[in-house]
C-alpha cells in the first residue's frame, strides 16, 4: 500500500494490531464525509491485515451513530468508526465490538489562533474548546492565549473524554465554564461546532479554523438560527396535528421522551403520532402532509441547523414545550438551546 501523506492520522498500525488480536475476518468502516476520500487506503490496510473490508457508504454524524443493524445484516465481527470518541451511554447498548479512531488533526494551529487574538481583543477570560481533532492541540493552544495575557478557562464535565471537548449536540465542558468567561475561542474546522457554542452558551464566540487558516466572530450567523427557531416556535403554536418523531440511530433512541411528548400534546387538545425513522430528511417529511408540526426526539442539529430545509417546523422537545406554552421563551434562552 502506497502511504500517502494526509491530514488526519488514522492509527493504522493501531487498526492493523486490533484486527490481527481480534481476529476479525469482516470489518465495517463507518467514516464522516471529511474522511470518505480515505476509504480505499483504509480498505487496503484492513485487507493487510487479513480481514474482508466494508465501507459503509452512508452518512456518519457522531459517535451516535453506529451502525449495529447494518454490522449484522452484513455479518461483521468488528465496526472501526472514524472520527469521533467513544461515548459511556453507548456501552451498555452495542453488541458488536468497536474500535474508535480519533483522526487527529496533523496541522498546526498557531498561524489561526494568532489571528484568533485580534478578535479576543476587547475580553480578557477566554473558554476554550474545540473538537477531538484538535485535542490534542489544546495546552499549546493555552499557552498562546496566555502568552498573550489571556486568563483562560477549560471545562471537563463526567462523560466527555478530554478537557475543552465538544460535541454537536454535547457542550457540558463549555457550559460549565460559562458563568466564568466573557467569551469562547473554538478552535476547529467548519462553523458546526462554533454556532453550537454560541447557541448554548450565549457568549461572544470567535471560531479559529485551521484547514481554512482563518478566525472569524460566529454571533451573527448563530443569531440567525436563534431567529429562525422563533420564527418556527411561532408557527408550530398554531398546529393542530403534531408528528412526534422517534430517531432509531443507536445514541438517538428515545422512546420514552417521545411518548411523554405525545400525552403533553394531547393534553393540550393537539392530536400527535408517533414516527419511527433512521434518517430525518425534508423528503422524508413530505410523504406527511396533514401534519403540521414535528418534535424531533433524535438528534436537536437537525432542529437547530437544518430548520431551513424544512417545510414545516422540526422543533427540539423543549421548544415544543415552548410553542403549547410550558416554557417561555426568555427561560429557554437563558439555558441556552443545546
Amino acid at each position: 500500500m502506497i502511504k500517502l501523506p494526509v491530514l488526519f492520522d488514522l492509527e493504522e498500525d493501531k487498526v492493523k494490531r486490533e484486527i490481527i488480536k481480534r481476529k476479525a475476518r469482516r470489518v465495517l468502516v463507518q467514516l464522516p464525509e471529511g474522511l470518505k476520500p480515505e476509504a480505499p487506503r483504509i480498505a487496503s490496510l484492513i485487507e493487510e491485515s487479513g480481514a474482508l473490508p466494508i465501507i459503509s457508504a452512508d452518512p456518519c454524524y457522531g459517535a451516535c451513530d453506529l451502525a449495529l443493524d447494518e454490522a449484522e445484516m452484513l455479518s461483521a465481527d468488528l465496526i472501526i468508526h472514524y472520527g469521533h470518541s467513544g461515548m459511556e451511554s453507548l456501552k451498555r447498548l452495542i453488541d458488536v465490538p468497536v474500535i474508535y479512531v480519533e483522526a487527529k488533526a496533523n496541522i498546526s494551529v498557531k498561524d489561526v489562533v494568532e489571528d484568533a487574538l485580534h478578535y479576543l481583543k476587547p475580553w480578557n477570560n477566554i473558554g476554550l474548546v474545540t473538537t477531538v481533532q484538535h485535542v490534542h492541540m489544546i495546552k499549546k493552544i493555552e499557552k498562546i492565549l496566555r502568552a498573550a495575557g489571556k486568563k483562560v478557562y477549560i471545562g471537563h464535565e463526567p462523560g466527555l473524554k478530554y478537557p475543552g471537548q465538544v460535541l454537536g449536540c454535547d457542550y457540558r465542558n463549555a457550559k460549565a465554564i460559562s458563568n466564568m468567561v466573557e467569551a469562547f475561542l473554538f478552535v476547529g474546522g467548519g462553523v458546526f461546532h462554533a454556532i453550537g457554542l454560541f447557541l448554548a452558551t450565549l457568549k461572544p464566540t470567535i471560531a479559529a479554523d485551521p484547514f481554512e487558516g482563518r478566525a472569524h466572530r460566529i454571533d451573527d450567523e448563530a443569531k440567525r438560527v436563534i431567529n429562525k427557531r422563533w420564527a418556527d416556535i411561532a408557527e408550530a403554536s398554531k398546529a393542530k396535528r403534531w408528528g412526534v418523531i422517534i430517531g432509531l440511530k443507536t445514541g438517538q433512541f428515545n422512546l420514552e421522551a417521545s411518548l411523554k411528548i405525545k400525552r403533553d400534546l394531547e393534553k393540550c387538545g393537539k392530536e400527535a403520532i408517533l414516527l419511527a425513522m433512521r434518517e430525518i430528511t425534508p423528503e422524508n417529511l413530505l410523504e406527511f402532509p396533514t401534519i403540521e408540526a414535528y418534535v424531533n426526539t433524535a438528534c436537536p442539529r437537525i432542529s437547530l441547523y437544518e430548520g431551513r430545509k424544512f417545510s414545516k417546523p422540526v422543533l427540539t422537545p423543549r421548544e415544543t414545550y415552548v410553542a403549547i406554552g410550558k416554557m417561555k421563551w426568555e427561560e429557554y434562552l437563558k439555558s441556552g438551546l443545546l
